[in-house]
């Protein structure tokens, strides 16, 4: 038995940017365009975005305060602007940063102050199906600007408060519709395109080994996790060309969608708790304790680490199930190398106090990915 809900409509392919106004309408005349700070490279692009929204009828008011990790700042600035403007629905265009804070500005929209103890006490399981937060609750629609985060296709919103990054769950934080434009992608740089590449696999593979997977979410994490081992290095040597992109854009929906569903293992809580103490970016957090992770759990989950190590390679398909799951570690380090990203905490910069404030982390002490010594011991060999 399982369940499977995904209610993002979702328009994909090179030149959908040009239906924006098209699939706005539907929803009003006047939208709040979220995006990160108005300026180079991507400036350009949010020009492009007003103008065509303008060009269909409909007057956008840009939000342009979004930060990496998104403060509760920063959704309550987005939120007062949205509400003193009187918007139909809100848009976000950007990577995970903006459209989650975009989320949450359209699931508190009316409130008269965001009440964030119930926010990230409450909505806390992406499987529940929660009651409205606002009656005035806007529609959202999402254009992804990286391949990686899949937000355009999640329930889930990453909010920071201090140093702690929460995740808010809620079934009306999925965008009514998203397009997904791999031509957006073509200016991302390396370590973007590497970083969120990796997060996308990190995606399809934790909801691959995640109790709740079914056959659906299966084949979508396999298959997203073959298209980045595939075409993540193709897209670090040759960014512009868009068949790439369009590859990394389809892992990086069909392996959002499948942590939608399934729901994420180890890695990405325990990247969430560094994220929040040092502002590492988080595919990069992801990359640091992901060879831990694996070498310490490959005995929990033969069968389905075996399957990915063979992904990587062929030559595992005449072995074993526990020889070629045991050999995942050594595949992911040398993918990690490939893409640039096989740093130690240590490597990034990461100063021994700030490490120790990770290994204190209360939220280790509460997760249902494994107990709080083993938790520390894979952050101590990431570190």
């Amino acid at each position: 038995m399982f369940r499977y809900h995904q209610p993002t409509i979702i328009h994909f392919g090179k030149g959908e940017l040009e239906r924006l106004a098209e699939v706005a309408s539907r929803y009003g005349s006047s939208c709040l365009l979220v995006t990160t700070p108005n300026e180079a490279p991507l400036d350009k692009l949010f020009d492009r975005v007003r103008s065509i929204l303008n060009n269909g009828g409909i007057r956008a008011i840009q939000y342009d305060g979004v930060m990496p990790n998104p403060t509760v700042a920063i959704v309550e600035e987005g939120l007062s602007l949205a509400m003193a403007e009187k918007v139909d629905f809100i848009l976000a265009v950007g990577g995970g940063s903006s459209i989650d804070t975009a989320k949450v500005i359209a699931l508190n929209y009316g409130v008269e102050k965001i009440d964030w103890d119930k926010m990230f006490s409450e909505f806390t399981n992406p499987f529940m199906t929660y009651g409205k937060v606002s009656q005035s609750a806007l529609p959202l629609l999402a254009v992804p600007t990286t391949s990686g985060t899949g937000s355009q296709v999640t329930q889930a919103a990453v909010i920071s408060r201090g140093t702690d990054k929460n995740t808010i769950f809620h079934q009306d934080n999925f965008p009514v519709e998203c397009i997904i434009d791999p031509e957006l992608m073509a200016t991302l740089p390396p370590r973007i395109t590497a970083s969120t590449g990796f997060d996308a696999f990190t995606h399809a593979f934790e909801s691959l080994i995640n109790k709740r997977s079914s056959l659906f979410t299966e084949l979508q994490g396999m298959k997203a996790m073959e298209l980045v081992i595939e075409y993540l290095p193709k897209a670090l040597e040759d960014g512009k060309d868009i068949s790439y992109r369009e590859m990394l854009s389809m892992a990086d929906t069909l392996a959002g969608s499948s942590l939608a569903n399934a729901g994420a293992a180890a890695p990405h809580p325990l990247g969430e708790i560094i994220g929040g103490v040092t502002h590492i970016s988080h595919g990069e957090t992801l990359a640091v304790v992901f060879p831990a992770y694996v070498k310490n759990a490959w005995k929990d989950n033969v069968a389905k680490f075996a399957k990915v190590s063979r992904l990587f390679n062929r030559s595992y398909l005449v072995e074993s199930d526990e020889v070629a799951a045991e050999a995942l570690h050594d595949e992911i380090v040398t993918f990690l190398k490939v893409i640039g990203l096989n740093r130690s905490l240590s490597d990034l910069g990461v100063k021994l106090e700030e490490f120790n404030a990770i290994l204190e982390s209360p939220v280790l002490g509460f997760l249902p990915f494994g107990g709080k010594d083993e938790l520390q011991e894979i952050l101590r060999q990431s570190y």
